[in-house]
């Protein structure tokens, strides 16, 4: 795999009857040291002025998303464990919790995939089931 890639990730919110999907496709950095896989980005949320720099460490077994910037959180995909923490937006903090149900990842000479199932609560009550599906090819 190259340094410079192409991110794709690509996520669904299911809660009762209504589905919500966002993509984003982005230019990011990628490295892979002691057989953890690195993706770094930055993203600007739409209507914000603040940048969100954004680290992806991920294995065949667990997902890590780390947000630094106008938002701040330590999201952690685990099958074997919840995770909950707290994610710090400019409007305030709040907890969340992240139960995951599935976790997949496909490596490839150049391409790797990675697919996330969860369940989502937000300051203690239910929020949302959720997919997210991450793929990553040189540029």
């Amino acid at each position: 795999m190259t340094k410079e890639v192409l991110l794709s990730i690509a996520g669904n919110q299911m809660l009762d009857a209504e589905h919500d999907s966002i993509e984003l496709v982005t230019v990011a950095d990628y490295y892979k040291r002691n057989g953890h896989h690195y993706v770094l980005y930055e993203e600007i949320p739409e209507g914000e002025d603040s940048v969100i720099r954004n680290t992806l460490k991920f294995d065949e077994s667990m997902f890590e998303m780390t947000k630094k910037g106008g938002v701040n959180a330590q999201l952690l995909f685990n099958p074997k464990q919840s995770n909950t923490t707290y994610y710090e937006t400019p409007v305030g903090p709040m907890s969340m919790n992240v139960t995951t149900m599935s976790y997949q990842m496909a490596e490839e000479e150049d391409y790797i995939e990675v697919f996330i199932k969860y369940v989502l609560d937000i300051n203690f009550s239910y929020s949302s089931e959720n997919e997210i599906r991450i793929r990553i090819a040189p540029r």
